[in-house]
């Protein structure tokens, strides 16, 4: 496999899918809840929809939607087979309508017209080609479909760059066709209960940013690390509980084929409000 931005995140995600949802510490899958959130208020999920949970990762957004008691048939898919993985093993046997293939999201399978709902949660930017990944779910949707990506605006310290990323995510999924026609930035967390678990999270995740240090160095990392989690944590409360951490904010974003009715039309405007 060549050294390409997708192999590359790909080899990453295989290494990490074991550890993956802990090493978020319940952001990624709080930013999934808030998503399939929106689309409950914009085109309700139900029985008959058929949904893509796009570079799926441990398949959070096919659990979340699963653990909701709504039973649509779901394809969750991710290019890292790790990933695939666990995910199958969340569900396979017990939700016969929820399936998982490895699959790159610039290369889906699906025929055209296919999804109902189409949810790319933190993934699109981790695509080798993010136009050709925007294209794909703009295929696959039916014509009076909903595509949902989240990325990240907000993650200290790489206000920046996720502003970048959050701002790319929009001009791919316009390029692809597909009419952005709302998005909602929302504020998650990378926490634990305690900041000392936290700090120590932070220490485990961004192990790679200190491993050109001396190990004298390395062992200070831990002490300041907390030190620093204390003096930047915010409490927060979420469906799995309290505790402290640092604030991301991810960005939703919703799209359709250009063509839709009066009514759903109707319902995005209803929904402006609520985003920005």
């Amino acid at each position: 496999m060549s050294s390409t931005p997708s192999s590359t995140a790909t080899n990453h995600f295989n290494k990490s899918a074991e550890n993956y949802e802990a090493s978020t510490s319940g952001g990624t899958r709080e930013l999934a809840q808030h998503a399939i959130s929106l689309i409950a208020g914009l085109k309700p999920l139900t029985s008959e929809s058929t949904v893509l949970d796009n570079a799926c990762g441990t398949g959070i957004v096919t659990d979340i939607i699963l653990q909701s008691g709504i039973r649509p048939e779901i394809h969750a898919v991710d290019a890292a087979e790790n990933m695939v993985s666990i995910a199958r093993g969340r569900f396979s046997g017990s939700h016969p309508n929820a399936h998982a293939a490895v699959m790159p999201g610039e290369k889906l399978s699906f025929p055209d017209n296919t999804f109902t709902h189409s949810i790319t949660n933190l993934g699109l930017m981790f695509l080798s080609d993010a136009d050709q990944g925007a294209r794909e779910i703009a295929r696959t949707l039916r014509p009076d479909g909903m595509a949902v990506v989240t990325g990240w605006t907000v993650r200290a310290p790489f206000t920046v760059m996720r502003e970048v990323q959050a701002r790319h995510t929009r001009a791919v999924l316009s390029g692809a066709g597909l009419d952005v026609h709302a998005s909602a930035a929302l504020d998650v967390h990378m926490g634990a209960e305690t900041a000392e678990a936290t700090a120590d999270l932070l220490t485990r995740f961004s192990s790679r940013a200190f491993a050109a240090w001396s190990e004298e160095d390395k062992e200070k990392v831990p002490g300041v690390m907390e030190q620093i989690v204390r003096e930047l944590a915010v409490p927060f409360t979420r469906a799995s509980g309290s505790g402290v951490g640092i604030k991301l904010t991810g960005t939703i974003f919703v799209g359709s084929n250009p063509v839709i009715s009066l009514s759903e039309q109707r319902g995005w405007r209803r929904m402006q409000p609520h985003l920005a």
